[in-house]
């Protein structure tokens, strides 16, 4: 327990250290950071491709970065599917898929 107990605090300390020594200018991202630019990237990319396969898309995206969290992947899916519109409106108006995900505190 005890050995337990220093491990983890070291490898807290470990972290802390090298996030005050991060690069200047580089944003430190959360777990959501990369599905979401992903998911925003991609409907970007596709909007062609039309609202089903754009949502099939996203859907995707969640399963292959969030499925082997418990159920982020449905919970990704769920985002998706309420606010498909309102990205597909923030995509329209020129917002960046940074943007976005940042208006949603994922980033």
């Amino acid at each position: 327990m005890l050995r337990t107990f220093i491990a983890v605090s070291l490898l807290s300390l470990a972290m802390i250290v090298s996030s005050e020594n991060a690069a200047p200018g580089v944003k430190s991202r959360n777990l959501f950071c990369e599905p979401c630019l992903r998911i925003v990237g991609g409907i970007e990319a596709d909007v062609e491709a039309g609202a089903p396969a754009l949502l099939k898309l996203a859907e995707n995206i969640c399963d292959d970065t969030l499925g082997h969290i418990g159920d982020l992947a449905q919970q990704c899916k769920d985002w998706v599917v309420k606010d498909f519109q309102k990205i597909m409106d923030k995509l329209n108006s020129d917002w960046s898929a940074e943007s976005i995900c940042e208006d949603y505190h994922l980033c």
